[in-house]
């Protein structure tokens, strides 16, 4: 094997790494978002069969920091998974990546327990982002 042979092998596989990676980003999709209130209070973000089913879902957090405490996903056939997750999500930052039991049905809503740290930035929104199959 010649030297170019090796680089164009090379490029070959990182620009393929690549595409991997941009086509796992494209799998997100936006559930919803809700502003939250309040020291410590509850929220519920309505997704409804028409979004599709995922697989996992990830919370974002901007305007303020936020501890969230658990998640309660309701199924469409009235079925729930009870997710803690007990993290201070700092202002920009993310959840890991919260897998879900049931797979092939569809989110009617996810219901949030929170308690907010106020620090005079205005309000907090939390986003609802779901990994498709």
């Amino acid at each position: 094997m010649d030297r170019r042979d090796f680089l164009l092998g090379t490029a070959a596989a990182a620009g393929a790494m690549l595409v991997t990676g941009e086509s796992q980003a494209a799998t997100w999709v936006s559930l919803g978002r809700r502003r939250v209130n309040g020291l410590v209070d509850f929220d519920r973000i309505n997704v409804g069969a028409g979004k599709g089913v995922f697989n996992a879902l990830r919370l974002k957090v901007t305007g303020n920091d936020l501890m969230l405490y658990d998640l309660v996903v309701r199924y469409g056939n009235g079925a729930d998974d009870n997710i803690p997750v007990r993290l201070l999500i700092p202002e920009g930052g993310r959840t890991r990546i919260l897998d879900l039991r049931a797979r092939n049905r569809f989110i009617r809503h996810v219901r949030f327990s929170y308690g907010r740290f106020f620090n005079l930035r205005g309000p907090t929104f939390v986003e609802l982002l779901g990994r498709k199959p």
